[in-house]
């Protein structure tokens, strides 16, 4: 037990105690959060990470998922094996299980570093100067209406047949690229977006990725943003554009949301502006369903035949997955995840986008009446 004890290898179960000193002191003080880690420590480790994995044409996290699920399966094999022919039962059992802490205290602290403070640093509304407040039914109808026309605007933009289902004239690695021009272009606006933007990777197990319900993943320990490919084409670049925006340490959904809205719609792309007031407008709708059916309907009605051809396809797609095993196991997973960190809502947190929707819309119709 005293050689156990002294291995110099139990420094590593520190990593528990350091990760779990991080969380306590970015939860305890935003100002830690953004300074220390946010604009400190994951931004050095962001682009060092983003550096090291972004020229790679396919996702590494994907690889390093599958490589998590088959260790799951050989580990305990292996230890049970290790221990039956073990002469000494009592430290091999234990050597298994310190590899075990060790492991996954790495894995806790490299979150803590690449995503985990990231949750308690300052909001983007404090960056742009927008100011959430309570809205009325009426701003929210007023917003809707102004998506409606501007989705009817760009879905007329991109010069095909309202009766054509939309399809991208990009290839993943064109819209990774542009969307990286997306972004970099609103980092100009907002110095907090600025940094090294590595390529969105796609994700060769897309399918699988629609099974869980689940359009994008940020992977802190590789630093990369992962895109399901698979889904349909007008959502695929505001997704890419929402997962960048983790890359610059806006964690939170409904941030990412509105900051992949913004790339998008700034951008000088037809099809990025599309899907960026898809989004909104998705999101926003939903928000006036649930307030009033009524108005939602008078307003539905006012979708050109093109973007209703395409919320149909998209709605037919999404049917094949819903309410299955892994699709409920999916948003039960994300749920939990998001809660863990502090977003009380969870998943719901997504359609917080609509605030900060609302918020921008004031500051502009405030700008206009001045």
């Amino acid at each position: 037990m005293k050689r156990f004890l002294r291995q110099k290898r139990n420094l590593i179960c520190l990593c528990w105690p350091v990760g779990f000193l991080c969380f306590i002191l970015a939860k305890s003080n935003s100002d830690i959060a953004e300074y220390v880690f946010a604009r400190g420590i994951y931004r050095v480790y962001g682009f060092v990470m983003s550096c090291l994995t972004g020229f790679l044409p396919f996702s590494v996290a994907e690889w390093l998922l599958i490589l998590f699920v088959l260790a799951l399966c050989v580990y305990p094999v292996i230890s049970v094996i290790r221990i039956v022919r073990s002469k000494e039962k009592l430290y091999t059992v234990l050597d298994s299980l310190r590899l075990l802490i060790m492991a996954l205290g790495i894995v806790f602290l490299w979150f803590m570093i690449g995503a985990g403070t990231n949750y308690y640093r300052y909001e983007f509304s404090k960056f742009s100067g927008l100011e959430i407040e309570k809205s009325t039914e009426d701003e929210l109808y007023g917003l809707c209406e102004e998506l409606v026309e501007k989705a009817n605007e760009a879905r007329a933009a991109l010069g095909i047949r309202d009766d054509e289902i939309f399809v991208s004239s990009m290839t993943n690695r064109e819209r990774a690229s542009v969307c990286r021009d997306a972004m970099e272009k609103l980092s100009e606006q907002y110095d907090v977006l600025e940094g090294f933007y590595p390529y969105a990777k796609p994700v060769l197990f897309s399918r699988a990725m629609s099974e869980f319900n689940i359009t994008g993943v940020y992977f802190p320990w590789t630093v990369e943003s992962n895109i399901n490919t698979d889904v349909p084409d007008y959502s695929k670049a505001s997704t890419t554009c929402h997962e960048l925006s983790h890359l610059r340490g806006f964690m939170r959904e409904d941030e990412a949301n509105y900051i992949g809205y913004l790339a998008c719609v700034n951008s000088d792309s037809a099809e990025l502006k599309y899907s960026g007031y898809m989004l909104a407008l998705i999101i926003s709708m939903n928000k006036l369903y649930d307030a009033d059916k009524d108005k939602y309907f008078t307003l539905r009605s006012k979708y050109n035949d093109g973007v209703s051809l395409d919320l149909i396809n998209n709605s037919r797609y999404w049917e094949q997955f819903e309410d299955t095993v892994l699709s409920t196991a999916g948003e039960k997973m994300n749920d939990t995840y998001l809660k863990a960190n502090s977003v009380e809502d969870g998943t719901k947190s997504y359609g917080r986008m609509v605030d900060l929707l609302l918020a921008e819309r004031r500051k502009r119709l405030a700008g206009q009446n001045s």
